[in-house]
């Protein structure tokens, strides 16, 4: 099965490629869909990510599967695939096997923006480049870890791998929060975590999809929903904004009131910054930089809830507005693709 599903990924990248697309190199026979396991998920991406024709393939992809896969049934364009929380896809069976091709679209500006860094540091460390904007970051990395100091960076290279968070110790989330590698002589691996000079976004938390029933109903046990009491959210000001949103008169029961929950709020952010890696913002001038140790993890961790604005006629997101020793943050629970209901909470710093 495993050769068949190659040689699918194959033909598909013959079919792709005047649209300039190619099944992900990564997983060139798919793998398991990442919402659906019984489905076999095909990541298309672009072959040149300067020229961006994903509105293209987007437009024509439920016309090719239809034309170059003539026994495939079911066949159903996704503006949200189930396998993705932003990429479009066109899901299909084939022969019994549920197939789902997820379009994925060119980098974005922070993508963009950490290809440049890569490649900049690349030549900064190994060809002796002398942009005096290096010069500035380097010194930071030494004055905010001085045993960086003395070392020798031997390579450069993007992270690659899992982003996922679940199961992994805060003494070892600099691996999967980490943008790029620097590897030093004696092989060890320092992490950075880089941001544009718009990087405000830290994090992503889980459960906003969970929050709201397709009738637009709260619920209360959702995943969504606990999360959002141990902020001290009162959920019945989240159900009556979204009920005056969409001018619905239905009478509700009581839900609980959040009451604010500070040991699990300081796990999560513990969750959200991890440990073991330097944060580097750009800014107009420079770069912002800063080693997280256990005691950098607890300024930014110790959090108190500063207030909370609920939605209402003018508008569909929750805030939640936070402070710490070391940092100022928001909490956005929103939707990112124009629905009315959240399925997307982001943790800013301010």
């Amino acid at each position: 099965m495993a050769a068949d599903f190659k040689q699918f990924g194959s033909d598909l990248n013959e079919i792709l490629k005047p649209y300039n697309y190619t099944v992900a190199t990564t997983a060139p026979a798919g793998k398991p869909g990442k919402g659906d396991k019984s489905t076999r998920e095909f990541r298309l991406q672009l072959i040149n990510k300067d020229n961006n024709t994903s509105a293209k393939l987007i437009n024509d992809i439920v016309e090719i599967v239809k034309r170059t896969i003539p026994q495939a049934t079911m066949i159903k364009f996704n503006d949200i695939s189930p396998n993705s929380s932003k990429f479009s896809s066109c899901s299909f069976t084939l022969s019994g096997q549920k197939f789902d091709l997820v379009v994925a679209q060119g980098a974005n500006k922070g993508e963009k923006f950490e290809g440049k860094v890569v490649t900049d540091l690349q030549k900064y460390f190994l060809r002796g480049l002398s942009d005096s904007s290096y010069k500035d970051l380097i010194k930071k990395l030494e004055a905010t870890y001085p045993e960086f100091k003395n070392v020798e960076i031997a390579k450069v290279e993007q992270r690659k791998g899992s982003t996922k968070k679940t199961g992994v110790r805060v003494e070892d989330l600099g691996e999967v929060i980490g943008d790029i590698v620097l590897i030093d002589t004696t092989g060890k691996k320092w992490f950075i975590s880089l941001k544009d000079k718009n990087g405000a976004t830290v994090s992503a938390l889980p459960g906003a999809g969970s929050l709201f029933n397709n009738s637009g109903d709260l619920q209360p046990n959702s995943e969504g929903a606990k999360l959002l009491m141990a902020f001290g959210v009162d959920l019945n000001k989240v159900q009556s904004g979204f009920d005056e949103r969409s001018n619905k008169k239905k009478v509700r029961s009581k839900l609980p009131v959040g009451k604010v929950d500070s040991r699990k709020i300081k796990e999560i952010f513990k969750t959200v910054w991890g440990m073991n890696y330097f944060y580097v913002r750009k800014t107009a001038a420079s770069w912002e930089v800063f080693w997280i140790d256990r005691a950098k993890l607890d300024k930014l961790s110790n959090v108190r809830v500063e207030g909370i604005r609920y939605p209402g006629k003018n508008t569909k997101t929750i805030y939640i507005d936070l402070v710490s020793p070391a940092k100022k943050y928001l909490i956005e629970i929103r939707n990112s693709k124009a629905g009315e209901y959240p399925n997307d909470i982001k943790v800013r710093v301010k």
